[in-house]
């Protein structure tokens, strides 16, 4: 897919098929978000994923418990992302503390549009910070031994179950000074 299509083009999906992505096409989307450009290049973002049904739905709750909206925020999609970044320890360097979420953020748009390109469904879903504050986001932190690590976003990742519908972009969101 050439380039600028799929960055004109890409859009979140909210409506997946119960099919699990290919091991193959995840560890392109990942390789992707790694690659993302990072402050200093200090690459400190970690990407969990996250594709065991039973995970997946705990972290659907606990995303939930904030969400309060009592539904699957993550929209059935089989695979969960989560981003994080190093908190502000005595171990980061002062001039990379201001660019944590920056840096989780590009990753997040970077793993969006290589998923886009592959024909994979993907939407950026808030929370991801405030559920890993949760005693049983903190738990996960631990299990996984990063408890000085925060979140930035979730990445959903699925088949698509519908195609997505057309690209609007608004006007007047550029101003020339």
């Amino acid at each position: 897919m050439d380039a600028i299509q799929m960055l004109l083009n890409r859009r979140s999906c909210r409506s997946y098929t119960k099919e699990q992505i290919s091991d193959e096409t995840l560890k392109i989307i990942i390789d992707c978000g790694l690659a993302a450009p990072s402050a200093m290049n200090e690459q400190t973002v970690k990407i969990v994923v996250v594709q065991e049904p039973e995970k997946v739905k705990f972290l659907s709750e606990l995303n939930d418990k904030i969400w309060q909206k009592h539904t699957d925020p993550f929209y059935g999609a089989p695979t969960v992302c989560l981003i994080l970044a190093p908190k502000n320890t005595e171990d980061i360097k002062e001039s990379h503390k201001l660019n944590q979420v920056k840096d989780g953020s590009l990753v997040i748009g970077a793993m969006q549009d290589a998923a886009y390109a592959l024909g994979v469904g993907s939407c950026w879903i808030n929370r991801c910070k405030e559920m890993l504050e949760l005693p049983e986001g903190k738990k996960v932190l631990e299990e996984l031994g990063l408890p000085n690590y925060f979140g930035i976003g979730c990445v959903i990742l699925g088949m698509p179950d519908k195609k997505l519908g057309e690209k609007k972009i608004k006007e007047g969101r550029v101003i020339r000074y």
